[in-house]
């Protein structure tokens, strides 16, 4: 099972996976084989089973380090193995980030802190998941490109 969270309007999310509304007010949907699930909160996100993925889709203020257009994010091994090819495929510029601010000048931070209590959790339990930051202004192709990147990294599996 994939699960979705958005923190921005998912109405590109439900239009690009063509997802619908189940008995339970949830938007589900199919790519490929994979189950996918666009949850309306992080809070309505319940992470009990190991069999999930969990992708967080948001935006990002451009800074010095990222420019206009640039994908940020962070992620277990696994799915970020797959998001590195599927940017490879598409020359999609992809920036690794760390949600805890480092001394290491090596790690660029970027400042999510009501994601980063989430993503301690989903890595002590060895969760994957993948959190995407298009960084702004997220026009229609930004969006176009964060759908694409997903399903590519969904059907990766």
């Amino acid at each position: 099972m994939n699960r979705i969270i958005c923190e921005i309007s998912p109405d590109f999310l439900i239009q690009g996976f063509g997802l619908h509304q189940d008995e339970n007010q949830i938007y589900v949907g199919k790519v490929g084989r994979q189950e996918v699930e666009l949850l309306p909160s992080i809070d309505d996100l319940q992470s009990d089973s190991k069999n999930i993925n969990i992708f967080s889709v948001g935006f990002a203020e451009a800074s010095h380090n990222f420019r206009p257009g640039d994908v940020l994010m962070t992620g277990s091994d696994d799915l970020l193995d797959r998001a590195f090819q599927v940017m490879d495929d598409i020359e999609q510029r992809c920036v690794v980030v760390s949600l805890m601010s480092s001394q290491d000048p090596t790690h660029l931070y970027l400042s999510k802190e009501n994601m980063d209590t989430y993503v301690q959790e989903w890595k002590s339990r060895k969760i994957s998941f993948l959190c995407l930051w298009m960084v702004d202004p997220i026009e229609s192709e930004g969006q176009a490109k964060l759908v694409t990147i997903l399903r590519k990294v969904i059907l990766k599996d």
